[in-house]
């Protein structure tokens, strides 16, 4: 039996900032970590999807990944590569009818491969999701570090490929387990907390002459479902919000400023560029309470690649603390990459060693806010 995706298909449980694309009829889950899940009886499950790749100088074909996982199991079941166009994928298949539940993530990156799934294909039956277990909920907020980029790559290979990419070991995945926490991310390589002081600026990359990287910055995207998705598209306004009642996290774990440190360093290191740094990072806390309201605890974390802007972030969260009384706030910063003991991960970002010990580092920051052992 084929079950077409709507919008409200109450027997897939989305999860994850999730957009529904009317014009492909598909249910995108481009955020790393994002998926869905759903419980079935039968013998087979295929998944109809909708592929787009995002390809980028000096990378392979960016195409999505994702995991499938079977029942309570802590490893998946199955990868699958995502391949360009509208395909279908096996997602289960058995000799006997059972019943199962699947939960199908996205491991790689929003910007690096996108994909929406437009129908289910069954041998059997599609069962009612059981209930949602009440958990804590912690939301990830960054760029490259925070999607897991090239964790699975050694330190000598140069060219990056999604296949290497495991947001599902990356540190927010492994503080949300420590935690016993549902979590989501919303973060994107390479991008800043806020763009450059004037707007006509574009950031030149030496080794790809005639490429331009886009212009974006975490303040533009926070907002909406995916405005990455919708822009890649074509769109140029009217982007589709994000309904924040779906997801209302305890803590909310902000690692930006590796790219400004970058933009910085390469356009002269101004004070007034600084100043400017500073003063968004203060309007974006004001953004997130705004949309997130008074009860998460916030982390405004840097690390563990660069911390040229880290004095500049807790200048943001005292000027912010002064202004609100918003007491709910800390600044981290994680510890750097060991080259000795961890190594390093493609292009000199943290490896899976060095993301699982960040993990810890953030859970045990985030534990005494969310078990009350800090109080105000």
């Amino acid at each position: 039996m084929d079950y077409r995706i709507e919008p409200e298909e109450s027997r897939i449980r989305f999860f994850g900032r999730t957009l529904y694309d009317k014009k492909r009829a598909a249910m995108f889950f481009n955020w790393t970590a994002s998926g869905f899940e759903m419980k079935f009886q039968g013998r087979k499950v295929e998944m109809e999807a909708v592929t787009f790749g995002d390809g980028y100088p000096g990378e392979g074909d960016n195409l999505p990944w994702l995991a499938v996982f079977v029942d309570d199991e802590a490893e998946p079941k199955t990868l699958l590569k995502l391949q360009e166009g509208t395909r279908r994928y096996t997602l289960f298949e058995s000799d006997t009818p059972q019943i199962h539940t699947l939960r199908v993530v996205k491991r790689s990156e929003n910007s690096k491969g996108r994909s929406g799934i437009s129908m289910l294909s069954l041998e059997g039956e599609l069962l009612p999701c059981l209930p949602a277990q009440p958990r804590l909920k912690l939301e990830l907020i960054g760029d490259s570090i925070t999607c897991g980029f090239g964790n699975d790559m050694a330190a000598d290979e140069t060219v990056f490929d999604t296949a290497k990419e495991n947001g599902l070991t990356a540190y927010g995945a492994v503080a949300a387990n420590l935690l016993n926490a549902d979590y989501q991310c919303i973060c994107i390589s390479g991008i800043p907390l806020c763009w450059a002081s004037d707007p006509a600026y574009r950031l030149i990359l030496p080794d790809c002459p005639g490429f331009v990287p886009p212009v974006r910055s975490m303040e533009d995207f926070y907002a909406y479902a995916d405005r990455n998705h919708e822009e890649a598209m074509g769109k140029t306004d009217g982007f589709t919000p994000w309904a924040f009642e779906k997801f209302q996290p305890d803590a909310i774990a902000v690692n930006l400023g590796t790219n400004d440190g970058f933009r910085l360093r390469v356009s002269g290191c101004t004070q007034e560029e600084e100043a400017h740094f500073t003063h968004r990072y203060q309007d974006f806390l004001h953004q997130l309470r705004r949309l997130n309201g008074t009860k998460p605890v916030i982390a405004c974390t840097l690390g563990s690649m660069d911390y040229y802007l880290y004095d500049a972030i807790e200048k943001a969260v005292d000027a912010y603390r002064k202004e609100t009384g918003d007491g709910r706030i800390f600044c981290m910063k994680f510890a750097p990459i060991d080259p000795w003991n961890e190594g390093f991960g493609g292009l000199g970002h943290p490896n899976t060693k060095t993301q699982i010990r960040m993990g810890h580092e953030l859970a045990t920051a985030l534990k005494p806010w969310l078990t009350g052992e800090v109080t105000l």
